[in-house]
């Protein structure tokens, strides 16, 4: 897919154990591809942002959100990407996608996206 100037993307199966920030194995296969499309795309550039559901402290959410997308940058920089291309961003549970009121809409708002800044 051709990704435009402003343009976001929800990423996929990027997992984490709860309250953690390492990287499941299982994640690593689409930040392969944001790692080929920036190899692709020399001079793109990129904001990783990270969300929580509204569960427990905003605060710790936040800090976690970042913990967890910076995991993401680290790893497409071990790829060969320079870390300037990416920004990390934890948003926390401060832009959900769905009601914080059941487990499936929670887990929704768990997630990692990856918005262009430019092409």
């Amino acid at each position: 897919k051709t990704l435009k100037t402003g343009e976001s993307i929800q990423l996929n199966l990027i997992l984490f154990d709860q309250g953690k920030s390492d990287l499941r194995p299982e994640s690593k296969t689409e930040l392969d591809k944001i790692a080929a499309f920036l190899t692709s795309n020399p001079t793109a550039e990129i904001e990783l942002s990270g969300h929580t559901s509204s569960e427990g402290d905003a605060g710790m959410n936040r800090s976690l959100s970042y913990q967890r997308v910076n995991a993401c940058k680290k790893y497409v920089v071990s790829k060969g990407i320079d870390s300037g291309r990416i920004i990390s961003v934890g948003y926390g549970p401060d832009k959900p996608i769905a009601p914080n009121d059941t487990e499936i809409n929670r887990t929704k708002n768990r997630r990692v996206e990856m918005r262009v800044l430019k092409v």
